[in-house]
């Protein structure tokens, strides 16, 4: 004999704890948090290319370009960066005057997601600071957006501080310059990565710096030392040290970051 169906009600209570199990589940499930996208390793260079000229540069960047996803450049007024550097490379450089020209950002295209235009602050005006007519032209903090392949857009900006002689108390020309990129970094509302030639040594942070921020100042263990990186505290950075010798009298540093996942 054939079992009789169940009763009716009975069918629809157990339709009923199925779907309600059902949509437990679904619940649940979406409630599981999504994979977490790793941190993002970026090879940053600072490099001070001591005012030479295109065919200079080139020879320079045969040394700089194999190690670098950004490149923080300084001293860069003889040369647009634009007119020798391949189509695998985004330049940020305006190229206006002698003074906008000076610091510039590169960035590698292949090593990020997107990139915004630059950003000139100006760090101090220009001055006759020293006493044999060798004075200074305006400085600015050049400034670019980038936004990494996990997602998280940072901060790079490129500078150039005075020369030591440049301070000699507050409002002197170092003193300005250095309180503006206090005023800059603490106004960012993106992760920063400074690189520079801060003419001082970089983890000395004469000017409090780093204290004032909380940024991080990293430079090299030995040889000069006054070009380097400040790095929002957020971000891990490794392998610090110089690149070989250019045709500049500063040799490139170079760092890694660990930039995390927004």
């Amino acid at each position: 004999m054939s079992p009789r169906p169940a009763p009716l009600m009975q069918r629809i209570a157990t339709f009923v704890v199925m779907a309600a199990s059902g949509v437990a589940l679904a619940s649940v499930q979406s409630a599981a948090p999504a994979a977490t996208v790793a941190s993002e390793s970026l090879r940053v260079v600072t490099a001070n290319l001591a005012f030479r000229g295109p065919d200079a540069v080139r020879q320079d960047w045969q040394v700089i370009g194999p190690e670098a996803d950004i490149v923080f450049v300084q001293e860069a007024k003889n040369v647009r960066l634009r007119d020798i550097l391949g189509d695998g490379w985004a330049v940020r450089q305006d190229t206006s005057s002698d003074d906008r020209q000076g610091s510039a950002v590169v960035i590698r295209k292949s090593a990020v997601k997107s990139i915004d235009d630059l950003v000139l602050v100006k760090g101090t005006d220009a001055s006759n600071c020293g006493t044999q007519g060798d004075g200074i032209m305006t400085r600015w903090i050049a400034r670019v957006d980038v936004q990494l392949n996990n997602g998280r857009w940072i901060r790079a900006a490129s500078l150039h501080m005075p020369p030591e002689r440049c301070q000699d108390g507050p409002g002197s020309p170092y003193a300005v310059m250095a309180d503006n990129v206090v005023a800059f970094a603490k106004r960012s509302d993106r992760m920063l990565v400074l690189g520079a030639d801060w003419n001082k040594v970089v983890d000395d942070d004469p000017n409090e710096i780093g204290a004032r921020t909380g940024l991080k100042p990293r430079g090299p263990d030995s040889g000069l030392r006054i070009d380097g990186f400040y790095i929002a505290p957020a971000m891990s950075s490794a392998n610090l040290h110089h690149l070989a010798q250019t045709g500049s009298d500063h040799r490139p540093v170079q760092a890694t970051v660990a930039v995390p996942a927004p």
